[in-house]
């Protein structure tokens, strides 16, 4: 205890949104004072306003204090900055809040604290041998997901009046997924239901469980809470919601662990918020205290806080960037030369008819559009920030350009309408649009249609980011942000307006800093947590705002496309985008890609596009006037139709779709319109719903027509069971035309592979003890029950072990495979999880979780086998080895600590676990593994298991090479076509359909076969085809040599990716996918060998990393549909560049080289493609 006669404690806990203090009279243990506030980013100032009212407002404070009779200690994380200036001693905000819960609830169990951007679980548990409780603290590393800062976000957003947000609930209110592990990932789940029509009820009910999901899977690394749970923090203690949540969730892990609860209790008053919640870590920083000694935190005032908030600041950022201009002529002349343009729409004469193309723009954010003449000019414009609605911004956008026409006393005739945006079906379907392009072509031929020998387009919109690099005016790559939002125009925005700076004035205010602090690039998250932390030191507004548009592009080149080199793309920029209209990004980001050109003496030219907001737009107008110049007549319903549009928006269990295992929760829009509304059916995708049968479960209001949205695949489409059979049956011919070797890989590596018995019979006379244990194990072969995780490595090697077993004596239908990889697999079984590497090695826990709780409750499982593969075979040449990824290969012994962490659960439910290290590359060695593994299971001599081994690389061999062999066939139609396949560049644990989120099909449904890398063929005469001049060149050694790109070659699913590089920048008729997951070491090192690999042949290369547990939908649409545009024009190409060879050869030799075929034509190209 404190010693000498101090009269008061103080204790301030300094958050990232709230200050709270209290005031402890040392004497009688009592809280004098206590406030709870937020700061509004002004931490320093918020703590000197306490200080001074505590002076005012605790009786003898300020007497107290003059004689060092205080003593002080600050927690938190602003307070570390803050401590030395008031004399506090500085508390690490787990110490505090285990102190706090430590006096007040002894007897806790656990404590989960919640804050602005942090979280903290802390279980307490007792010491086998001291028998002293010991602390297992946890906290969020610089992330801010799943905390109390997503609930704000969000919360903004919804704009729910505080007093309703705080009484939000969790029980009976129906929920919806909602990605936890990210902000922004929650954020976009968030505004894709509340346009789908969700309550906001449901909506932050979605929230808080994804945020306890979150928390719970990650945050607890694998230990369980105990009983009783403290629940502390802002978010807890003032939302009901978020209380509810925890007590529904962690009774159910309690249930599954088979936690001891008292009896008689209901599990939920073990989870508990304790009076006075928000101030347990300022109170355990008082706590912290009385162990201190004497000199230890004396208060000595708060001067010099006042101090240093009005000098001190200045000097300690002294260092600082300067701002985004040298000087104000430096500012002058960006100004001149990159305003944009004021637009002037077009004039008219009355009685006039202005014949035009409406483009349409449905964006996440805002919704424009935009008047084009047959010349290809744009007459008018409309923009507007989206109110949630893409039919009802549309109504008025349309609104405004008919308005615009008719106040000049003209007429305006609409010949086409095209759509753009993520809003772009939808809208041609209510409009009866000409056509829906994908926004990455839209914003494309934008671009081209205004600037001549573009090289790279950068459009950076409200959530999304597209570049496109440009060669000879065609599009040869584009890179898309696909899961994260960093460096997007909304976090400026949002940003902005935090500081209630309107977004128009954002240049002007960023201008006028004339320093501005350094941010990381990055997460937009954790740029969230920087604005917090510089605030804290006193940076201005104007000067983050400064900081965060100097950030933009190293977000947009280093974060997002990953492209450091910017001058090896081309020297001509177009920047477009909504974002591009803040002066201030567009100057950092010339700044930027000015810097990358500055080494080699070059300088690149760098164009605003004029109509940069309206970019998309005009590329879906031009679209439409491409189709009518063409002929096409417009299925435009008019504009006297748009003007009458009334709809219905219907979301409900009703219209849940059950005609696949996604059970979407789709969207019915019944849309009506005055006027001849005319309408072409469009293929399955597009195709209006035949919906209003007698079969409706949702009343379709007569002369209405429906549109169904928010489905995930074609059937969703329809409503009825025979529509739904007439798409799947020609959904089935189109996979059946065009093979995919990653689904049927998935599915044939796990089925039986029926190999001859290699099995010893038992012996006739067993003498010793040995020999009759030997032969009782043996007689249980058969209705031994293995069950074996299905993933990682076990997608290119099962047949090994399949055989293995089976060949012993083990039935095939007792190898027990855990289920494929899906969300609700993961989410069950990751909350065991104690650390964070990649998704595939995450997936072993919730795989081997889904074999015990549901394969092993279903009929009980002897063994699970989840071996380690250290390396594996290969064909290669010159490497330095054949390894797996050591994570991967360390996955089975993560797995096995998690479920015997808190007592062996194998153990109880009677599973013996084997996971041995085995070495597939090394047969000898692998056989002696798999004998040591198995020899007391199955009462194994080691000739009878060598003989299986042997029985299982011969499963394997025909496996691979049947596999080949049926690859072959589908890669000789393709030339013989001249079509076109994808080769997927990746592991083998890809064809996981978790994994690889099913993109894949959506391809194979476009009609392009795909194939794994490791089911490309070896023939030889094909191999000749494609290395042979090379190995005679002296080159390579041999087709299966990488040492001429790739000399650090030990990882042999990296290797294997490399060649399949090789090969498809040889093969005419493939082009390469490459797929990755987020956190994987082993291929960073090489995504830019494999994309040059590639690129240098002229193939087309598309790319899907950072894959993970969370599937964008959304963005994946987006990357496919451009894909598939962009593969389009490629084979166009190859089908022109044929036919020209065969012409010109036809004419020098006709009468050896026929002429080409009539109907393959340059005016067939396209249609071919």
């Amino acid at each position: 205890m404190i010693a000498r006669p101090n009269r008061f404690v103080l204790g301030i806990d300094v958050g990232s949104t709230t200050v709270k203090a209290v005031v402890v009279d040392v004497e009688s243990d009592r809280v004098l004072w206590q406030d709870y506030q937020r700061h509004e980013t002004k931490q320093p100032e918020k703590v000197l306003e306490f200080l001074k009212r505590i002076d005012d407002e605790v009786d003898g404070f300020a007497a107290a204090a003059a004689t060092s009779d205080i003593r002080a200690f600050i927690t938190g994380s602003g307070g570390m900055g803050i401590a030395p200036r008031v004399g506090a001693k500085f508390v690490q905000e787990v110490n505090a809040v285990c102190l706090a819960v430590e006096k007040v609830h002894p007897a806790a169990g656990s404590v989960i604290e919640l804050g602005g951007q942090d979280a903290k679980i802390i279980v307490f548990k007792e010491d086998p041998e001291t028998s002293r409780k010991k602390k297992i603290p946890s906290m969020n590393d610089k992330c801010a997901g799943g905390t109390g800062a997503v609930i704000d976000k969000i919360n903004a957003k919804l704009r729910i009046p505080p007093e309703e947000l705080c009484e939000q609930g969790y029980n009976g209110v129906k929920l919806h997924h909602v990605a936890g592990k990210c902000g922004v990932f929650a954020e976009t789940d968030i505004n894709g239901l509340q346009k789908q029509g969700i309550p906001t009820d449901e909506l932050m009910a979605s929230l808080f469980e994804a945020i306890i999901g979150q928390n719970l899977s990650v945050l607890t690394r694998g230990h369980t809470l105990r009983p009783e749970v403290i629940l502390l923090g802002g978010p807890n203690t003032y939302i009901r919601g978020m209380r509810e949540a925890w007590q529904h969730n962690i009774p159910i892990t309690w249930k599954e662990r088979e936690v001891a609860l008292p009896e008689g209790v209901d599990p939920k008053s073990l989870i508990v918020v304790p009076e006075n919640a928000q101030y347990y870590a300022a109170v355990g920083a008082v706590e912290y205290g009385k162990d201190e000694d004497d000199d230890v935190g004396v208060y000595k005032g708060w001067s010099a806080l006042e101090d240093y908030l009005h000098n001190g600041r200045k000097q300690s950022r002294a260092r600082a960037s300067a701002g985004l201009s040298k000087d104000e002529a430096d500012l002058a002349s960006f100004k001149e030369r990159y305003k944009t343009p004021h637009f002037e729409p077009a004039a008219f004469s009355a009685g006039e008819t202005v014949r035009a193309f409406i483009g349409l723009d449905g964006g996440s954010t805002s919704t424009k559009a935009i008047l084009l003449n047959p010349e290809r000019e744009v007459l008018a414009k409309s923009y507007q920030l989206s109110k949630g609605n893409p039919i009802k911004d549309t109504i008025e956008v349309v609104g405004d350009l008919r308005r615009h026409v008719e106040s000049f006393g003209a007429r305006l005739e609409v010949l086409g309408v095209g759509t753009t945006g993520y809003a772009k079906d939808v809208l041609r379907d209510v409009l009866g649009a000409d056509a829906a392009i994908v926004e990455t072509v839209a914003h494309a031929e934008s671009a081209l249609h205004f600037y001549d020998d573009v090289d790279v387009i950068c459009d950076v919109g409200g959530q999304d980011i597209k570049i496109m690099v440009l060669n000879g005016g065609s599009v040869k790559d584009f890179k898309l942000n696909t899961q994260c939002s960093a460096g997007n125009g909304y976090f400026l925005q949002s940003t902005a307006g935090e500081f209630n700076v309107p977004v128009e004035q954002f240049a002007d205010t960023a201008f006028s800093a004339e320093q501005m602090p350094t941010f990381g690039y990055g997460c937009a998250v954790f740029m969230q947590s920087d604005i917090v932390d510089f605030q804290r030191q006193g940076w201005t507004a104007a000067e983050i705002m400064a900081g965060l548009a100097a950030v933009l592009p190293k977000n947009i080149w280093l974060y997002v496309a990953q492209i450091p080199n910017l001058a090896k793309l081309g020297k001509r920029f177009v920047l477009q985008g909504g974002t591009q209209r803040n002066l201030a990004a567009v100057k950092s980001q010339v700044d930027f890609i000015e810097s990358r050109f500055r080494c080699n003496g070059d300088d690149p030219d760098i164009i605003v596009h004029k109509h940069c907001g309206e970019s998309g737009a005009i590329g879906a107008a031009l679209e439409a006037q491409r189709l009518w110049k063409h002929g096409h007549k417009t299925t435009f319903i008019g504009l006297d139709a748009v003007e009458t549009i009334s709809y219905t928006a219907t979301t409900s269990e009703e219209t849940r779709c059950h005609f696949c295992k996604n059970e979407c929760l789709r969207t019915f829009i019944d849309v009506e319109a005055v006027g001849k509304v005319k309408h072409e059916q469009g293929d399955v995708e597009t195709a209006v719903s035949a919906a209003g049968s007698r079969k409706s479960k949702v009343a379709l209001t007569p002369g209405a027509r429906r549109l169904i949205v928010n489905n995930s695949c074609e059937k969703g489409l329809v409503e009825d069971v025979e529509s739904m059979r007439e798409i799947k049956k020609d959904l089935d011919a189109r996979l059946k035309a065009a093979p995919n070797f990653v689904e049927k890989g998935a599915r044939e590596v796990f089925k039986p592979t029926r190999p001859e018995s290699v099995a010893d019979a038992p012996p006739k006379v067993t003498i010793t003890a040995a020999q009759k244990a030997r032969v009782e194990r043996m007689g249980k072969r058969e209705s031994l029950r293995i069950g074996i995780p299905r993933l990682l490595n076990q997608y290119s090697t099962n047949p090994l072990f399949s055989a293995y077993f089976e060949a012993l004596g083990v039935r095939p239908q007792n190898l027990v495979y855990s289920d494929y990889t899906t969300e609700e697999i993961y989410k069950e079984g990751a909350k065991r999880g104690a650390i964070d590497p990649c998704f595939p090695s995450k997936l072993g826990i919730p795989h081997v979780h889904n074999l015990i709780f549901k394969h092993h409750e279903k009929k009980p499982l002897d063994v699970i086998f989840f071996p380690m593969i250290d390396d594996l075979k290969s064909e290669l040449i010159k490497t330095q080895d054949c390894r797996a990824c050591p994570t991967v290969t360390a996955t089975p012994e993560a797995v096995k600590a998690a479920f015997t962490k808190e007592g062996d659960l194998f153990a109880k439910k009677g599973i013996r676990y084997i996971c041995p290290v085995v070495n597939v590359a090394q047969p000898r060695l692998f056989a002696r593994q798999m004998y040591h593994a198995f020899k007391d299971v199955l009462g194994l001599t080691e000739k009878e298991s060598d003989r299986a081994v042997d029985a299982g690389f011969a499963a394997l061999d025909a496996w691979v090479a049947e596999t080949r062999r049926e690859a072959r066939e589908v890669l000789d139609q393709l030339e013989a076509d001249r079509k076109l396949g994808i080769v997927v560049l990746g592991r083998p644990y890809h064809n996981d359909p978790g994994i690889n989120h099913e993109i894949l099909v959506e391809f194979q449904k476009l009609g392009y076969p795909v194939f794994t890398q490791d089911s490309l063929p070896l023939d030889a005469d094909l191999l000749d085809r494609m290395f042979g001049d090379e190995v005679r060149a002296g080159d390579i050694e041999s087709p299966m040599d990488i040492s001429d790109v790739w000399k650090n070659a030990y990882s042999e699913n990296t290797s294997r990716k490399v060649w399949a590089a090789k090969f498809v920048a040889r093969h005419p008729n493939l082009v390469a996918l490459e797929m990755s997951n987020f956190k994987c070491g082993h291929d960073a090192p090489i995504y830019s060998v494999v994309e040059e690999i590639i690129e240098c042949s002229g193939t087309p290369y598309f790319s899907f990393k950072d894959l993970d547990e969370n599937r964008p939908a959304g963005s994946i649409k987006i990357r496919v549909e451009t894909i598939s545009y962009f593969l389009k024009r490629y084979r166009e190409d190859k089908l022109r560049e044929a036919w020209l060879e065969e012409q010109a050869a036809h004419r020098a030799h006709p009468a050896d080289a026929p002429a080409p075929v009539e109907t393959d034509t340059p005016a067939r190209w396209a249609e071919a493609a």
